[in-house]
């Protein structure tokens, strides 16, 4: 699966169980991890969640064969929506082991939700420099690192990115990632 469209459904996913779960009864989430950031030359603050009651989490390794892809999706602490403010991290790996080397490395940025302008970066366009400090795959898998993107504008899923809307994004990530 192309990359975007993997980022994209986990973010539809996100977005599903968020909106559904307002309407019906409010839904436990349990913060797995953080992820700061200064985007734009604003200060971000998010976290990671994990769902019980729906076995799913917004920091994910998905495994796909000899390829594994982490996602880890932060949503704004200080947020007034859960749907709005998110950033996205995700990179692949090829093979199993904790020196898999990391690639395709991407970055988005959502601020107004799914239904607005976003960012984005890594094979769409802009540039992704991703650091890994820690990876582990197996047992309890886990992943911290750092990075610094340029981000480009997106006016909606199916336009090119505007290379003259461009902003800087840089920062860190620590969370415990949930097996797909």
């Amino acid at each position: 699966m192309h990359p975007f469209v993997h980022r994209i459904a986990a973010l539809a996913l996100t977005s599903i169980l968020f909106l559904t779960a307002g309407k019906a009864v409010a839904v436990e989430t349990v913060r797995l991890g953080t992820v700061t950031a200064v985007i734009d030359a604003q200060a971000y603050q998010g976290e990671t969640l994990r769902v019980p009651s729906e076995g799913t989490a917004t920091a994910t390794l998905s495994n796909f064969g000899p390829l594994s892809r982490v996602s880890v999706q932060a949503h704004a602490v200080d947020g007034k929506s859960r749907m709005k403010n998110v950033l996205v991290v995700e990179f692949s790996l090829m093979g199993a082991g904790p020196d898999a080397p990391a690639s395709d490395p991407s970055i988005s940025w959502w601020p107004e939700g799914m239904g607005a302008p976003f960012y984005v970066a890594g094979d769409e366009g802009g540039s992704v420099e991703l650091t890994l400090d820690t990876l582990t795959l197996g047992g309890e898998p886990e992943t911290s690192g750092s990075f610094v993107a340029r981000l480009c504008r997106k006016q909606d899923m199916f336009s090119e990115p505007d290379a003259d809307a461009c902003i800087d994004v840089e920062g860190t990530f620590d969370t415990p990632l949930v097996a797909d």
